[in-house]
């Protein structure tokens, strides 16, 4: 089922950038460090060449069937059923996890900014704008990630230079204390967490006008959006110090509220959270988007848009069961959602890639049999 709006590389540059970066710019340095502490700003920089490559593996698996949503390349190269056994997993998992960032805006606006504010008010807000979004189409979505970006990019830059005068780089001492295994721990969560979740770039990828550079566009999209959170990162640890970053769920919001030049420049964290609203919203509603078109496509629907409303019904009663606080999301789902990503991520693409290359050789086998 063709979509008709089309997107250009550079939208689908941002989007992959926006969606790397998405709710990782605040819960992300409190996981890291609560698991290598002082030595989190290395695990993070360790990741980041595995991270690519694992972006580079997706991609790989994209140019297979360039025109074929990842729901369809699942049938195409593994049959109907087994495909569509593993098209239902993927689409389980696009549900959830946008449940999980609407839930993590929720959270965020109710502790931090609208504390009196009932969080089923935040939640419609969001799942409004989401299905909006929908219904105008990836194209407009597209197009408003290119609007947002220099505005979001403006506010990041600005946390980076304007926390500078407070960095105490005696906090990263001792350097390299931390266990092997641990900081392999580290390292695990740091490629699968973040670049993991660019696994929905399969469901857009399609829809991208196809050109020589695409690929080098992407990676360098996510190479720049890796080296921001590991400032992020290097920031908290420098700035707040390894225990300050351990006991915040929100740490990079945080940051924003040490800002303080010359008793002038300060109290500028509801900015840093705008920043942050953007691009866990553009990562939530292209988790949203490949779930509807998925779900269209797996069952021959004519049209994702009929499933748009019903979605959203779903998720505001699924936004509340998948957790019933940030604590609990903060330290209970992070260990078993690293394992869901190394599934979806990196196991199945293997698989994927596997069985059609097999699949090739097979075929270019029979060809010289056919001849003789």
């Amino acid at each position: 089922m063709p979509e008709k709006w089309r997107i250009n590389t550079r939208q689908l540059t941002i989007l992959v950038l926006l969606t790397l970066v998405g709710d990782m710019s605040l819960v992300y340095p409190e996981i890291m460090c609560s698991i290598a502490r002082q030595d989190a700003w290395i695990a993070a920089a360790a990741s980041i060449p595995l991270g690519v490559a694992l972006i580079w593996l997706l991609l790989k698996l994209c140019r297979l069937h360039p025109e074929s949503t990842l729901v369809e390349s699942a049938q195409r190269i593994l049959g109907k059923w087994a495909g569509g056994a593993v098209a239902l997993l993927y689409l389980q998992y696009f549900l959830f996890a946008g449940c999980i960032y609407i839930r993590e805006i929720e959270d965020f606006t109710g502790t931090q900014i609208y504390e009196r504010t009932p969080g089923s008010v935040v939640r419609i807000m969001v799942l409004l704008l989401i299905v909006c979004g929908l219904y105008l189409g990836l194209e407009v979505i597209g197009r408003s990630a290119e609007v947002f970006l220099p505005l979001f990019a403006f506010f990041l830059v600005s946390l980076f230079v304007l926390l500078l005068p407070q960095v105490q780089w005696d906090r990263l001492q001792p350097v390299m204390d931390t266990p092997l295994i641990t900081m392999a721990e580290a390292v695990k969560f740091g490629v699968f967490y973040p670049f993991g979740e660019v696994l929905i770039v399969l469901m857009i990828f399609p829809f991208a006008r196809s050109q020589p550079h695409t690929n080098r566009d992407i990676l360098i999209g996510v190479l720049l959006a890796a080296l921001g959170l590991n400032l992020i990162v290097l920031l908290s640890i420098t700035v707040l110090g390894v225990y300050s970053t351990e006991q915040h769920f929100f740490v990079a919001y945080i940051l924003a509220q040490k800002i303080n030049i010359g008793e002038f420049l300060q109290r500028i964290e509801a900015l840093m959270g705008f920043a942050w609203f953007i691009s866990t919203y553009f990562k939530a509603i292209l988790y949203f988007y490949g779930f509807t078109l998925g779900t269209a496509q797996l069952f021959r629907l004519s049209n994702y848009r009929m499933l748009i409303l019903p979605a959203g019904l779903l998720a505001f009663g699924l936004t509340q069961l998948v957790s019933p606080d940030i604590i609990f999301y903060i330290k209970t789902i992070p260990p078993f959602w690293v394992s869901w990503n190394i599934t979806l991520s990196l196991v199945f693409p293997l698989l994927l890639l596997g069985v059609n290359t097999l699949k090739q050789s097979g075929k270019r086998n029979k060809q010289p049999q056919t001849q003789q």
